[in-house]
């Protein structure tokens, strides 16, 4: 066994199907894990069987194995995947029954769209859908890619007519299909490479291969701005976590939620005027946020729907924007889980707006005053 070739999305359907004559049903046995390629589980995690219908039977597997990835975020970037394998056995009406052979892959808790059509297999290592990305000034930020087959990758500053581009940084891995299984961990297939190295940040970042050409990213700094710096996470339709660098004016606000009754005062014929008869139950609040892009191209388009698309969302906001009361302030930055509520978004472009920026409307994923039991 060695690492498995074909990557799946777990938030789309992937068929497996059987065609065979005379076939009555199949018999899926399908294995689900984390942690290393060498553990797999010697038991079956589920068991599945479909009957044919004119000697033919699919099945999405998908949705089976999405149970078992969760990307979490704690402040770093980190890789959630699973190892997936099945073994499909069919069964023709007169009862003989055939094995065919064992299949690996790689699930991510990404999706494809409607026009990739079925079971869609991504072509590039660098796991976003645009090649260029935005940072603030005198910082880094982190590209997600595949490392099944990379050997490498260059960080280059551009130059000027007098000091020719430049490359200030290597890195140089070993490609993870190279190893064996019991090095191969779920944890080791993506890597999120910094853009910069010590002091000193990338313009471009060339990303190599040992089975396919080299990729490119490029990097868009934005100035700093009397709105300071928001660091929007989320993970993106290939299952990993993109950072994305936003410049825009950012508003925090509170809701509140609660259960109301009407409760009797009468106490021996009379009743106290300062009691509540409208009482509240289970009153919490919600932090609400708005949040806007500052200035982007037309081609980080992609980028900003994939966001609203996503399922998990955080946000790194500097303390002295959250306002009095909202967390103990014993750190410059907080990561704080959030839901976009925003529902739509009108794709903007160059021609009919001319400069692009996005507002968008975010809920904290969890109660002001801590119900967690």
């Amino acid at each position: 066994m060695a690492l498995p070739t074909t990557n799946i999305f777990l938030r789309s359907p992937y068929i497996i199907e059987k065609t065979a004559s005379e076939l009555d049903y199949v018999k899926v046995n399908l294995k689900i894990w984390n942690g290393l390629l060498s553990d797999e589980p010697s038991e079956v995690t589920i068991k599945l069987r479909s009957t044919a219908l004119e000697d033919y039977v699919s099945i999405d597997i998908a949705e089976f194995a999405r149970d078992y990835v969760e990307v979490t975020f704690a402040g770093t970037v980190d890789s959630s995947a699973v190892f997936i394998s099945y073994q499909m056995a069919w069964v023709t009406q007169s009862g003989i029954e055939t094995p065919d052979p064992k299949v690996y892959l790689i699930g991510f808790d990404g999706y494809s769209s409607f026009q990739e059509g079925v079971n869609f297999q991504f072509y590039n290592d660098v796991l976003m859908s645009s090649n260029t990305v935005t940072a603030y000034e005198d910082q880094s930020t982190h590209i997600p890619v595949l490392t099944g087959h990379l050997t490498g990758w260059d960080l280059y500053k551009y130059g000027s007519a007098d000091v020719p581009t430049y490359i200030f940084y290597t890195g140089t891995v070993t490609p993870t299909a190279t190893l064996p299984d019991s090095s191969i961990s779920t944890q080791d297939l993506v890597r999120y490479v910094s853009t910069g190295s010590g002091n000193v940040f990338a313009d471009r970042v060339v990303f190599h291969f040992d089975n396919a050409p080299d990729e490119t990213v490029d990097v868009n700094y934005v100035n700093c701005n009397k709105y300071g710096n928001t660091k929007l996470y989320f993970v993106n339709k290939y299952g990993t976590i993109q950072e994305m660098h936003l410049s825009g004016r950012f508003d925090v606000g509170v809701k509140t939620e609660s259960s109301d009754f009407k409760r009797n005062l009468m106490v021996n014929g009379s009743y106290s005027t300062t009691r509540h008869q409208r009482s509240t139950l289970n009153k919490n609040g919600i932090i609400t946020m708005e949040l806007n892009s500052g200035w982007y191209s037309q081609e980080d388009n992609d980028t900003f729907l994939e966001m609203l698309m996503s399922e998990q969302v955080w946000i790194d906001v500097e303390v002295a924007r959250l306002g009095l009361g909202w967390l103990p302030k014993q750190a410059p930055y907080y990561t704080i889980p959030v839901t976009c509520t925003s529902s739509d978004m009108q794709l903007k472009n160059k021609i009919n707006h001319k400069l692009i920026n996005y507002t968008f409307k975010f809920e904290a994923a969890h109660d002001w005053i801590n119900t967690v039991r």
